[in-house]
């Protein structure tokens, strides 16, 4: 296996640390605005692929699809999940185990910032994706202050190790990168339209010291409404409908 999808695997075991980051006040703002797009979907008599789902949130959503399938490199995650949540596949979202044209939905919720090849894992989401069918992605904006966090790390990583750098911020894996929207354009302009808009303008650094914060929420509600900052904020949202 690729060395980077093992570092993935190992870091995504430690089922607590992986709790305290969904925990915190930044990442439920994030949360919570994700899951009420998401009610803007008609999810009913869908079939549904939810790519590095972990431990999912949006079961509610998904309760009167066709078929739902949440899919995930990491067993220890995916096994946290209910029962009645829905088909649990452990296979690599840049290898997925489908035909063409299997999904009307296919969501990826904070993974491709994960994957060692992202364009790999966005052209598998427009081939078995259906005619009429939808991609809806939520991934760290690189231009945005997460950009300069990750240069940060980077640093930090290379001066001092990741067992230093995890004691720091908790759940995180060292070799992630933001998504490049470039290559969701590559990969989807021929075929799909794409809409694509941000939120959460500010973020304090993802420090264990401010797990508790609610400081950037705060001021992202107010600026989120504000030319420029409501076009660079920290979490961009991407929405494509495949028309042929």
């Amino acid at each position: 296996m690729d060395k980077r999808l093992q570092k993935e695997i190992e870091a995504f075991k430690d089922v607590e640390s992986y709790a305290e980051l969904m925990a915190r006040p930044y990442t439920r703002a994030l949360k919570e605005e994700t899951h009420r797009r998401m009610t803007e979907f008609t999810f009913d008599r869908m079939r549904i692929l939810e790519v590095g789902a972990g431990i999912t949130e949006f079961e509610d959503l998904y309760k009167n699809s066709a078929l739902i399938c949440l899919s995930d490199i990491n067993f220890k995650l995916l096994s946290e999940n209910r029962d009645k949540a829905g088909v649990r596949i452990v296979c690599d979202g840049q290898n997925l185990p489908f035909k063409d044209e299997t999904f009307d939905y296919v969501i990826f919720i904070g993974v491709l910032h994960h994957f060692p090849d992202q364009e790999k894992g966005l052209a598998e989401a427009s081939r078995i994706m259906k005619v009429g069918g939808r991609s809806f992605m939520v991934e760290p904006h690189r231009l945005s202050i997460n950009y300069f966090y990750y240069l940060g790390r980077r640093l930090f990583l290379f001066l001092f190790g990741e067992k230093f750098v995890k004691k720091l911020i908790g759940c995180f894996t060292p070799d992630e990168v933001q998504l490049d929207v470039r290559a969701v354009k590559r990969i989807f302009r021929p075929t799909s339209e794409i809409k694509i808009n941000t939120m959460l303008s500010f973020r304090l650094p993802p420090f264990r010291l401010f797990k508790k914060a609610t400081l950037d929420v705060r001021l992202s509600q107010f600026f989120d409404r504000v030319f420029p900052f409501n076009k660079i904020g920290t979490t961009i949202f991407v929405n494509v409908i495949k028309k042929q």
